[in-house]
């Protein structure tokens, strides 16, 4: 294997710089995927969606594009340039976002929140390979938190601005251009889409760093790429396992938390805005520090194997967690709901270093898009419709504080197991 030094195509630039500006592109698009959930509800009043409407909004249709273009991406982040991926990915952002301002059936909703989806999902893999390049494999777990801090920022951040936003604007705005009156989740949207807008802009400063730990010079074609990724199964398989499931109880918990506060807790977007911003960007900082600092500590005592374990030990703390639905009080909410947060985090940085150790750097791109699509499709376009079908089923209903806690409780044990399994197949190739 041959490791390049870091070096930079074009003008200088600090690889610390870039990777700040990956984890910013990160930042912008988990808020435009996340400003929708404090929105759903008002969102869900003003077009008359049905709760199995808006989990297919929040869920499906984030998740199903990606499995047409998440092997074509993989390709394309293993073998083109990554920087100019990452702009059209923003842009594509920016034009969802938008129209889902605009949209009023929901067809165009679904098409709109197809169009962020994608622009989402698929700028995670190309995001970690540049992170990765950008870096060593001793200080990968960190740089793996970085972004994780990006992404989690992202989503608390949206709370955060979405609560103050709603609290400052009327409730229909009269806008110009002949777009008549705008709700004011529709104003909220608008103003997301224009920062993505920005952001794919400031994203043209990046420069395509040299790939490191290629260990193939030809080019391969996709069926061979899969087949020399079959060769390392034993770890990937129940890796991804526990990273998709981990996914899902975050999922069901960042999507359902809204409709929980405002329904049996009788609060309003505009109250508890800020406070959930805080709590899920604090939890999400904290949760990629513990992650970093864990797989860091895990790697150096037991290789890829104590790197797996660390993952599973978050992942045990994560369990107790999913009953946060059905707490009482509110601050009993977001205390379980914050450590949720953070465990749940923290295995996730772990699981991603795992794979950018464990798999050499020609096959990492598709892997990271196997993951992601993998867990998009399974924590957004399942567990959302999982909860309305659980509640269905059971007869809770609109009361979906019960479901959303089995939901999360199944989708953490399963976690702590697969982790487990790939820990004793990381352990049994390091023995060979």
């Amino acid at each position: 294997m041959t490791t390049t030094t870091l070096t930079m195509r074009g003008p200088a630039q600090s690889a610390s710089t870039s990777i700040a500006l990956i984890a910013l592109a990160l930042l912008g698009g988990s808020a435009s995927r996340a400003v929708l959930s404090p929105l759903q509800e008002l969102m869900q009043s003003d077009l008359g969606f049905s709760d199995n409407q808006v989990s297919l909004i929040q869920g499906a249709a984030i998740a199903l594009p990606l499995v047409v273009v998440s092997m074509p991406i993989g390709r394309l982040v293993d073998r083109a340039n990554r920087t100019r991926l990452l702009i059209a990915l923003a842009l594509l952002c920016a034009v969802g976002s938008a129209l889902t301002a605009l949209a009023h059936s929901f067809a165009v909703m679904f098409v709109a929140r197809m169009m962020v989806g994608v622009g989402v999902g698929a700028a995670l893999p190309a995001a970690i390979s540049l992170a990765a390049d950008l870096s060593q494999q001793g200080n990968r777990s960190k740089v793996m938190a970085l972004l994780g801090m990006g992404q989690n920022a992202g989503v608390g951040g949206a709370f955060f601005l979405a609560g103050g936003l709603l609290s400052h604007l009327p409730e229909v705005l009269h806008a110009g251009g002949g777009l008549g009156t705008l709700a004011s989740w529709r104003v909220v949207q608008l103003l997301f889409s224009g920062g993505m807008l920005a952001l794919a802009l400031v994203l043209f400063v990046l420069r395509e760093p040299a790939r490191q730990e290629v260990e193939q010079a030809e080019v391969k074609g996709l069926r061979a790429v899969l087949v020399e990724l079959a060769e390392h199964r034993r770890v990937l398989v129940p890796l991804v396992v526990g990273m998709v499931s981990v996914s899902m109880a975050d999922a069901a918990a960042n999507i359902w938390a809204v409709p929980v506060l405002t329904r049996s807790l009788h609060l309003q977007p505009a109250e508890f805005g800020a406070w959930m911003g805080m709590l899920l960007t604090t939890a999400g900082f904290l949760g990629v520090i513990v992650g970093g600092v864990a797989g860091d500590l895990g790697q150096r005592l037991g290789g890829k194997s104590g790197l797996l374990r660390a993952a599973a030990v978050v992942a045990t703390l994560a369990t107790p967690m999913a009953f946060f639905p059905v707490m009482s009080s509110v601050w009993g909410f977001a205390a379980l709901l914050g450590l949720l947060i953070l465990f749940g985090a923290s295995a996730g940085i772990i699981g991603t270093a795992a794979i950018t150790v464990a798999i050499p750097n020609e096959l990492r791109g598709v892997s990271l898009s196997l993951v992601a699509t993998i867990g998009i499709v399974v924590a957004l376009g399942v567990a959302p419709t999982l909860v309305t079908f659980v509640a269905q089923v059971t007869g809770y209903g609109a009361d979906i504080r019960v479901p959303l806690t089995v939901v999360g409780l199944t989708a953490s044990v399963i976690s702590v197991a697969a982790y487990l399994v790939a820990m004793r197949a990381a352990r049994a190739a390091d023995a060979h």
